[in-house]
């Protein structure tokens, strides 16, 4: 990835686990499809979430792109949960079951910690 790529991945993650981080969103959005302009789904949100970390977690050290070591640590632990979760052959397969998903839960609940981590001034 080239170096102007990498801080709007940062931004795009932000966003994304904002998204992870919310029932209410992907109950609305994922599962009820409110918004019918708005294709955000459990597969789209994963996909950007993992390729958008994968960045940021590579260029850590970058001027770019500074992360203190517990937001390293919990931005990578998220990135885990959410990458074993995605490969479990155990995952649920619709949206409204991925929701409702206790393991689900778990990560939503762990995304909320790492989101405000990040945004924290």
């Amino acid at each position: 990835m080239k170096r102007k790529e990498k801080a709007p991945a940062f931004l795009a993650i932000i966003d994304t686990i904002k998204e992870i981080s919310d029932k209410k969103y992907q109950t609305c959005q994922w599962v009820a499809r409110k918004n019918s302009k708005d294709y955000a789904c459990y597969e789209n949100a994963v996909m950007y979430f993992i390729e958008d970390t994968d960045a940021v977690l590579e260029s850590r050290n970058d001027s770019d792109i500074q992360l203190t070591n517990m937001q390293y640590q919990m931005l990578k632990k998220l990135y885990d949960m959410v990458d074993i979760y995605d490969s479990s052959e155990d995952r649920p397969e619709s949206d409204a079951e991925i929701v409702a998903d206790p393991k689900w839960h778990r990560i939503r609940e762990y995304a909320k910690l790492v989101y405000e981590e990040l945004t924290k001034e």
